[in-house]
């Protein structure tokens, strides 16, 4: 995993405000999406949200935070989080099962742009293809 210096500058910001382990940190439009290690999602948010209003402020973005999971579907689920759809690892793909068509709407997203999204996740820590059902 190569990091630019710009990334590297969030990841540093992000631990020292947070003391959270990151893992990984993207840039998606105005917002920044930190991926931090299992067990460390409760750090960065702080007490009542307090952490996570700092980190804010100190970006000027918006901030997602989602913790690493070794498990693909447990990571999956917490990439989609709210959501709750069943996940499922058949034949070298990550399965999303789902009948409700909204919760398919908004996982697909416009444009089908959430979804690409997920998918290029899944693919750099697990070698699994995305599917929907």
């Amino acid at each position: 995993m190569i990091f630019d210096q710009k990334i590297m500058g969030y990841i540093n910001l992000f631990e020292r405000l947070t003391r959270a382990k990151v893992k990984d940190c993207l840039e998606e439009g105005t917002s920044l999406v930190f991926i931090v290690q299992p067990g460390e999602v409760g750090k960065a948010i702080g007490k009542q949200g307090s952490t996570i209003k700092k980190v804010k402020l100190k970006f000027r973005k918006d901030i997602k935070i989602i913790e690493f999971n070794p498990s693909p579907e447990k990571f999956l689920l917490n990439l989609i989080y709210p959501l709750k759809s069943e996940v499922e690892v058949r034949d070298g793909k990550l399965v999303i099962m789902t009948a409700n068509s909204r919760e398919k709407g908004q996982i697909y997203g416009r444009e089908r742009e959430n979804f690409k999204r997920l998918s290029k996740l899944v693919k750099k820590y697990f070698k699994l293809e995305l599917v929907m059902k």
